[in-house]
């Protein structure tokens, strides 16, 4: 019986476990870099393996937790790209600042023209920043019809603002554009 050459058991154990890892993620490419991983983690750790004959499945045990972790970075990568992307959206430009002024003005006469549970409601949920259960309390009002008020407040609005201003807005719905025509209270 020959003694088999270690070089060539570890090219072997190599190869079986990156065929292992690729069929088992998004992006085979990557397979190569988590068996390096367990290749680390293998040398960091063969002095706790007791018995030899349970070496391949301590081996592949590691691997399959080097993927779990490679699943769980991806998933966190990805969800970060999607936060910095909506943070991108969100930002503002110099002119989306003075179209939203400009805005910010035109509604407070009409603001002002509400009858006076819907002005409140605004004044409370949009100026002052309550949340809608907070401006309920502040009015004495039960919360849905706080809500009820903030619904019709916002139409109501929205029909004055229509009837004497065109507003137009990007893709972001920020404020693009705001041009009066019409009779005009602002």
């Amino acid at each position: 019986m020959t003694q088999a050459d270690p070089a060539e058991l570890w090219r072997q154990m190599r190869e079986r476990l990156v065929t292992f890892v690729a069929r088992r993620i998004d992006q085979p490419g990557d397979a190569e870099d988590i068996v390096q991983e367990v290749f680390l983690k293998m040398s960091q750790s063969i002095d706790g393996v007791r018995q030899e004959e349970r070496l391949e499945a301590w081996v592949y045990q590691i691997t399959r937790n080097a993927i779990i972790d490679h699943h769980r970075r991806s998933a966190t990568i990805a969800r970060t790209r999607a936060q910095v992307a909506a943070d991108r959206s969100l930002q503002f430009d110099e002119s989306d600042a003075e179209e939203s002024a400009l805005l910010a003005q035109c509604l407070k006469p009409l603001v002002a023209g509400l009858a006076e549970p819907y002005r409140e409601a605004i004044v409370l949920t949009e100026y002052e920043g309550l949340t809608q259960a907070e401006a309920a309390r502040r009015a004495g009002a039960s919360v849905p019809g706080m809500k009820s008020r903030v619904q019709r407040a916002r139409r109501q609005l929205g029909d004055l603002l229509g009837a004497c201003c065109q507003v137009e807005l990007d893709a972001r719905k920020a404020v693009r554009s705001v041009e009066k025509h019409g009779h005009c209270p602002c």
